[in-house]
């Protein structure tokens, strides 16, 4: 009988959005704290998980640590096998994107949506992703 274990062969991959959740509604605020990108690649590479996907948010929410999280997760990364096949950009949470990112009338807010996905970009090439949407 075959096995229905998943294996790093399956090519599984999971967005650290979401398996790191917060439970967020239109209804309430997070009813339960963010996971550590760290600790998610661990358990995703535990259960079998190829790689894992984010948002430049969801592995740096607090720029003066970036590169200390950076260095963790990809610290991660090498002690797990995880790869990194896709990355994105978040350019719709915060209210500065109310009215777009590259589509906003104010100027400064293209160019900051711009330097965002510029960095994130550097970033997911640094860490191995072929895919950025």
């Amino acid at each position: 009988m075959p096995s229905f274990t998943p294996t790093p062969d399956d090519r599984f991959t999971f967005g650290l959005w979401t398996v790191g959740w917060q439970a967020r509604d239109p209804f309430g605020d997070a009813s339960r704290p963010a996971l550590d990108p760290v600790e998610s690649v661990h358990k995703l590479a535990e259960l079998g998980a190829y790689g894992v996907t984010f948002h430049d948010d969801d592995l740096l929410a607090v720029e003066p640590d970036r590169d200390k999280a950076i260095a963790a997760f990809r610290k991660a990364l090498d002690e797990t096998g995880m790869k990194v096949p896709m990355a994105t950009t978040n350019l719709f949470t915060h209210p500065v994107f109310k009215d777009g990112a590259f589509t906003s009338n104010d100027r400064d807010v293209r160019r900051y949506a711009l330097r965002k996905v510029m960095r994130n970009i550097d970033l997911a090439a640094s860490l191995g992703a072929t895919t950025y949407v």
